[in-house]
């Protein structure tokens, strides 16, 4: 299991500077190639999907992890924002 966090921040077209925070924890399980991605918003109004996972056969944390990500980025609110991915939060 890891721990991330990733945070975007930008200007939407109307002019606001939106921050968006989420916690994100992987999980292999014990099965080879298996890999789960779970998100956590950590800031107010953060939106969310309606699930709050994803989770592959095979392809591991990693391709859950990048999943995760682009579901997170395209969601309404969180779009054309800038990404940045904290592989070892404090």
């Amino acid at each position: 299991m890891e721990m991330m966090t990733l945070k975007m921040t930008g200007t939407t077209a109307d002019g606001m500077q939106p921050y968006r925070s989420y916690c994100l924890v992987t999980d292999g399980g014990h099965m080879a190639g298996l890999g789960r991605a779970s998100a956590i918003p950590m800031s107010a109004g953060a939106p969310m999907p309606i699930s709050d996972f994803v989770q592959f056969d095979q392809g591991g944390e990693e391709r859950a992890l990048k999943a995760l990500v682009e579901v997170l980025c395209a969601l309404p609110g969180n779009e054309g924002l800038d990404i940045n991915l904290n592989l070892n939060p404090s």
